[in-house]
């Protein structure tokens, strides 16, 4: 059966058009065509339906394949071009492709024609396809999937923004922060089904309440964000948190059962309270604790309320002495290859023992590092120290690469070069030994710098790894223009891949289109077996998380890798 080809040919001999008409089904196809000769022939074809590919002779008397490759250019259609001509030259040839189209052939030579267009339908349909696979990575990461909402990375992201602008235009802004009441209770006595319903009806109506709906986001579980850009006097915030209490005052039907919600918001503004997403949102959050306490419906946000800022000052003034001293520690978590079992890395993750809170987790005081300059301490720290052990096992036959994960700042300091250098003499350790893992979200900050240092970290001989795919702001094209080795899926999307369609379809697009740009692909949070078999049936690369290992001390470690059932080998 002949396959059916939608064509386009610019043409001004209507011979020559019924030449390659004949070629095509000669080849096995049934072409739907249009000849037109004229650019406004052209551009209503173009309007008028899609087509596979386009086909033009170089010179008409009117008209010439270059003004017909920039018509179609100018549409944005990606659409296969081949010029033709009974005389073109090779400079002319080697603009024509410069220009954009994607093959030339003379008219004489129409054993090319065939293999030509196969060769173009088929890229064609494998831009189409990374380009729809890259729009639903986008959308699922963005997206919430019970209410459709905005997800908490997707809010994030617009509250940066709201922030950028606010500035510039120098007008304030509100934050707040939702949590509804009881939420475990409905979800335990309905069922999981019955609570997305719950949260779906909830959602819908914020959005109803407001007049621009896609400033709500669900953040998790019961909780939703609200931006308010603009807005920041008192009394018109009050103005819309009663709104939304009286949005949600009427009772919402799950299976026929009346269920009444009711909600607790905190309040956080710019530049009252912060100026800068990540601290509004978390000030927003703790000013909705107090008003769940209080049970007063809302409360706006006041230094009093954040019972962890002492706490956070105290860690401050007690890092540096904590750096310099011996209350650091690294627990080191096992990478494996799936195909072969293979453990073939570990990544550093550092603790910090602390004299009266025990041991506190990176979360507790790397925030804290950055904000008062000790990250690069710290980081050259965890460096030498993972490098070291990293040594000091390939001595005694373990061959593992170590990865250690860099903060935005450290990746954008000019000095980061020279850092890892440094680092690499001191230890003794071949650059290819080390892993550097960064942020989707720390390479935006400052995409020229980050790229500045990874291609000097590249030529170096390091390994880099891009952490936590899939929560950020890039995408593999962009990452495609980056000296990076491997993308790691963030653990939100694997842990999630057996319970929703969603979080599937992201590993699985993230691990094929990965493997299209030649990286290695890892996924974190692989927590059990049928974890670790749904991401080996992907063709996922790489696997780290519960089910292998967990972060261990680096003497516990090596006791493990004598009684464990994985292979030590070399990297791949």
């Amino acid at each position: 059966m002949a396959t059916p080809l939608r064509i386009l040919i610019v043409e001004d001999s209507e011979a020559d058009a019924e030449l390659l008409l004949r070629e095509l089904r000669r080849g096995g196809y049934a072409p739907e065509f249009e000849r037109v000769e004229t650019h406004e022939g052209l551009d209503a074809a173009l309007t008028r339906q899609p087509w596979d590919l386009i086909v033009s002779d170089y010179a008409m008397p009117h008209f010439n394949g270059l003004q017909a490759l920039k018509c179609t250019q100018g549409k944005g259609l990606d659409i296969p071009f081949i010029i033709v001509s009974g005389s073109i030259g090779e400079d002319v040839a080697v603009a024509a492709m410069k220009a954009g189209a994607h093959d030339y052939l003379m008219k004489d030579n129409t054993a090319r024609l065939l293999p030509a267009i196969e060769r173009e339908l088929r890229e064609a349909r494998m831009r189409q396809e990374r380009r729809q696979a890259e729009e639903t990575i986008h959308r699922l990461a963005y997206t919430d999937p019970v209410t459709g909402l905005p997800n908490r990375v997707r809010f994030r992201e617009n509250v940066h923004q709201a922030i950028g602008e606010a500035k510039k235009h120098r007008h304030p802004l509100a934050l707040l922060h939702m949590n509804l009441e009881h939420f475990r209770e409905i979800n335990d006595t309905l069922g999981h089904n019955g609570g997305d319903n719950l949260l779906q009806q909830v959602g819908m109506r914020l959005r109803s309440a407001l007049f621009t709906p896609d400033v709500v986001a669900r953040l998790g579980a019961d909780e939703f964000g609200i931006l308010l850009p603009q807005l920041a006097a008192t009394d018109d915030v009050r103005h819309v948190i009663l709104k939304l209490q009286n949005c949600l005052k009427a009772p919402f039907t799950i299976d026929g059962i009346p269920i009444a919600v009711e909600a607790s918001i905190g309040v956080a503004t710019m530049p009252e309270h912060a100026d800068d997403a990540d601290t509004l949102l978390q000030r927003a959050d703790i000013a909705m604790y107090r008003a769940k306490q209080m049970a007063s419906g809302y409360a706006v946000y006041t230094p009093k309320y954040d019972r962890r800022s002492p706490e956070r000052l105290g860690l401050m003034s007690e890092l540096r002495d904590a750096i310099e001293g011996d209350q650091l520690l690294l627990h080191f978590q096992p990478k494996v290859e799936i195909k072969s079992g293979r453990i073939v890395g570990t990544e550093a993750l550092v603790r910090w023992q602390h004299p009266r809170h025990g041991l506190l987790p990176p979360d507790k005081f790397i925030v804290a590092a950055e904000q008062t300059g000790l990250i690069g301490p710290l980081t050259r720290w965890v460096l030498i120290d993972a490098l070291t052990h990293c040594q000091r096992a390939h001595c005694q036959g373990i061959h593992l690469r170590v990865s250690v994960n860099l903060s935005a700042r450290t990746l954008h300091d000019p000095q980061l070069p020279e850092l890892i250098e440094e680092v690499l003499k001191i230890t003794g350790a071949e650059p290819d030994r080390l892993t550097l893992e960064i942020t989707e979200s720390a390479i935006v900050l400052d995409p020229i710098r980050a790229k500045e240092n990874l291609v000097a970290l590249s030529r170096m001989g390091t390994w880099l790894s891009i952490d936590d795919f899939g929560t950020g702001y890039t995408s593999l094209a962009s990452i495609n223009h980056l000296p990076v080795n491997e993308i790691k899926i963030d653990k939100s999307f694997v842990l999630g891949m057996l319970a929703t369609n969603s979080d599937a379809m992201i590993v699985r697009s993230v691990i094929d289109l990965g493997h299209n740009l030649g990286l290695r692909v890892v996924a974190e949070g692989v927590e059990t077996k049928e974890m670790f078999d749904a991401v080996a049936a992907l063709g996922c690369d790489e696997a780290q998380g519960y089910f292998i290992s967990r972060p261990q001390e680096c003497e516990l470690l090596k006791s493990w890798f004598q009684t464990s059932s994985w292979k030590i080998g070399p990297a791949g």
